[in-house]
């Protein structure tokens, strides 16, 4: 078979398995449904089909860029021209040589577009250039036309038959808007690709003749549809019709169902059912299959009304969902020939029983979700024969018997809550339990080696897993979004993946992380756990942080960090200190992303700056300086110790809480303190940012001098003297101020003050 279709196995997974299909899913010349240009295998039958093919995509870009060039056009005047038909034509003329139908008035039943008038062509409808015409039941677009405007041929109540010319290469729906009436349609020869939309405003249509040009179908195309019958022109190289379905030309590929019937058999010569090739038809109740058929895609019998399904003798591949929700589907016989079969590809049907061949080499996750099939017990009605490279164990667990030894391939069973993996297995398999959603604890056994990609992904419920001493990789993801509560990572585990123990509350922070405890086996060089975090040595001598567990309140990352993997602190709230350095070069999605308040946050830094080398913040308890931390920690992707600062600077000049009722806002005394000591020392402050600070002190400041008084805080009426907001001008108004508190020692302090730093008597006979 040269020409397959496209599965959604991916080439490095099977081989990661050491799956050899005997069907390749991965070159197919046919995007579900679709149908590429390309010349390959049996898709164009002969060459000059080919050079037929490559001439009409020159046309169709020759009309397309004169479609363009169309836009740009200086228009004429408008004109009007009578046909022999007494239509009214009104036009204009494009750079006086091509003409661009404006309007239209007539009686005539059967409307023909002129091809040309007064000897101009005509080119292009304008938008409503053959609307609301009540009496026409057909119209008939020369090929001359290129371009056709919006609503072209809306509110022609009456019109039941429309015939589009070769050179227009899109399909606008508007253009039939309130046309309720066509039934017969002929679609622009240079249209590509044909899409749901054909139906949006052609609810009676019952026949459809596809162009010469059309080389794709999207997927779904023919969900709505209400035809009766089918067309391709004779001169379409890709595809062709049997007067029901879209077949490609070679008759290998059926793309899909046009025209909804109750049955139907797929033509002898058939290899592969396209993306949704029956999907949604719920009148369909059999399909016919020929014996040459090797794969049925995705989705390609989804929805529809079959109630059993018994493979061709050469079917290969069944892709994911091929026979979702099918509802009454009971019963599926499957031949000694299959090789894979896809996620969900029997799920919320009414199955009861299935069968495997042993000659299966791949079965996807949720195979029979929704069906009343059972794995186990008396019920269990899973079966996979003898003799193959897959197993099934009697209670839900799929195996592959392996050169290595025996994988877990994947947890068929959903209802599972409970599972103890095969003794003698070395690898649960990526995905294995993904999904999971009611598996509450796993029993892994000695001698088990790697734990792959997203093994216990998503399983929410997941509390308990024991990880046996044998294992050496765990995968990354492997735990992500469980309820894993503890771990124990072996001394000698070789490679842990990024996010694999971050649980459900520590990716999404909408609660506390279920991971409490990790415990690292004795004698491990690669893992330990310090300050509430698990710490990974990493082969270049640096470390980085992969998880905080707590419940550390202060939490000092190792000097030698210079990574914080994603989702580290994620909802962490026990912390209140923390300390760490510019070292971090590195900071995953919302690896510093920690959910609570902190009282200080410590930089250590690798080279000094400006005289320091540390920095220590004192972020401020208030609803604005809580969101502007978090930002600071959570945005860059590195320790940004002037985002750090930018970011404290903000809290604090935009001291006012979010809630203008509220009173969690710094207070004058506390922002005015804190504005001081950054102006003292404005490392990392922009000007711009000096200059809000200053302004906001000077706007405030007898009030800010007001609460300092009460607080019999004179050194910080110093320092806003040394700063110069303070000064001769001002602090008349600040000693006026100051009065009521009736305090001598502050009101001697600014009298003196007054004296030293802008001259004046040291006593004020009026205070």
């Amino acid at each position: 078979m040269d020409a397959l279709l496209t599965g959604s196995v991916k080439e490095d997974r099977r081989a990661e398995l050491g799956v050899s299909l005997g069907v390749d899913i991965s070159a197919l010349d046919v995007c579900f449904g679709g149908f590429s240009p390309t010349v390959m295998g049996d898709m164009t039958a002969t060459w000059d089909k080919a050079v037929e093919a490559e001439t009409r995509i020159k046309e169709r870009r020759e009309a397309a860029l004169k479609a363009a060039q169309l836009e740009a056009a200086r228009e004429s005047e408008p004109l009007e021209w009578v046909d022999e038909e007494g239509t009214l034509w009104e036009y204009v003329l494009l750079d006086g040589a091509d003409v661009r139908i404006k309007g239209c008035e007539t009686s005539v039943a059967s409307l023909q577009v002129p091809e040309q008038i007064q000897g101009h062509p005509v080119v292009e409808i304008g938008p409503d250039g053959c609307a609301y015409l009540s009496s026409v039941e057909e119209v008939t677009v020369p090929d001359t036309v290129v371009a056709i405007g919006s609503c072209a041929f809306r509110g022609n109540v009456n019109l039941e038959r429309t015939t589009l010319p070769s050179l227009v290469s899109e399909y606008i729906p508007d253009w039939f808007r309130y046309c309720k009436k066509l039934s017969y349609l002929k679609l622009p020869g240079s249209l590509e690709v044909i899409s749901p939309r054909i139906f949006d405003h052609t609810v009676a249509l019952k026949e459809l003749v596809i162009g010469e040009g059309t080389r794709d179908i999207q997927p779904g195309t023919f969900t709505n549809s209400q035809l009766e019958a089918v067309q391709v022109s004779e001169e379409n190289p890709f595809m062709k019709t049997d007067g029901l379905a879209l077949y490609s030309a070679d008759g290998t590929v059926l793309a899909a169902l046009a025209v909804p019937v109750a049955s139907y058999a797929v033509a002898e010569g058939c290899k592969a059912l396209g993306k949704k090739a029956f999907s949604s038809f719920t009148c369909l109740r059999q399909v016919s299959l020929p014996d040459s058929l090797e794969v049925v895609g995705e989705f390609a019998f989804a929805h529809t009304s079959i109630s059993s399904f018994t493979a061709p003798t050469q079917l290969r591949v069944i892709l994911e969902k091929a026979f979702f929700t099918c509802r009454h589907l009971k019963t599926v016989t499957l031949d000694a020939e299959l090789e894979l079969i896809g996620p969900y590809a029997f799920a919320d049907t009414s199955l009861e029983q299935l069968a495997l061949p042993a000659s299966i080499q791949e079965v996807g996750a949720h195979l029979t979700d929704g069906t009343p099939l059972r794995f186990s017990g008396e019920e269990g009605a899973f079966s996979i024969a003898e003799g193959g490279p897959l197993s099934f164990d009697g209670v839900g667990g799929l195996y592959r018997s392996a050169a290595d030894g025996l994988h877990l391939v994947r947890l068929l069973d959903g209802q599972v809550e409970q599972y103890a993996v095969k003794p003698g297995t070395v690898s649960v398999d990526a995905e294995a339990f993904q999904n999971a959603t009611r598996l509450m604890s796993v029993q892994l056994p000695e001698g088990l080696r790697v734990i792959g990609e997203g093994a216990f992904r998503a399983c929410q419920a997941l509390r308990q897993v024991n990880i046996p001493n044998s294992v050496v990789r765990i995968g990354q993801e492997a735990f992500l979004d469980t309820s894993l509560e503890e771990v124990f990572l072996p001394a000698g585990l070789e490679e842990l993946g990024d996010r694999a123990l971050i649980t459900h509350g520590a990716h999404h922070g909408k609660e506390a992380p279920a991971l409490q405890a990790v415990r690292v086996g004795e004698g491990s060089q690669r893992f330990r756990v310090e300050s509430g975090m698990l710490v990974e040595r990493k082969s270049n001598g640096a470390e980085r942080v992969v998880v905080y567990i707590g419940p550390d309140e202060v939490v000092h990352i190792p000097s030698k960090v210079d990574e914080v993997a994603a989702y580290a602190f994620n909802g962490s709230t026990s912390i209140k200190e923390l300390f760490l350095s510019d070292r971090i070069s590195v900071v995953g999605v919302r690896g510093l992303a920690v959910d609570a308040p902190l009282d200080h946050i410590h930089v250590d830094l690798v080279e000094p700056y400006e005289g320091h080398g540390c920095f220590d913040l004192w972020p401020p308890h208030t609803d604005r300086g809580e969101q502007q931390m978090i930002l600071a920690l959570t945005v860059p992707t590195f320790v940004n110790v002037q985002a750090l600062f930018e970011h404290y600077d903000n809290s604090v000049i935009n001291a006012a809480s979010f809630d203008a009722q509220s009173e969690t806002g710094l207070d004058t005394y506390e922002r005015a303190v804190r504005l001081i000591q950054r102006l003292e020392d404005p490392v990392y402050m922009a000007e711009a940012t000096q200059e809000r600070a200053r302004r906001t002190l000077r706007l405030g400041l007898e009030d800010i001098c007001l609460a300092m008084a009460y607080h019999d805080d004179r050194d910080s009426v110093r320092h806003l003297a040394d700063l110069g907001i303070l000064d001769a001008h001002t602090i008349e108004g600040v000693i006026r101020a100051v009065r009521p508190v009736q305090d001598a020692a502050m009101t001697g302090f600014l009298l003196e003050l007054k004296r030293e730093r802008f001259g004046g008597r040291s006593f004020d006979f009026s205070l």
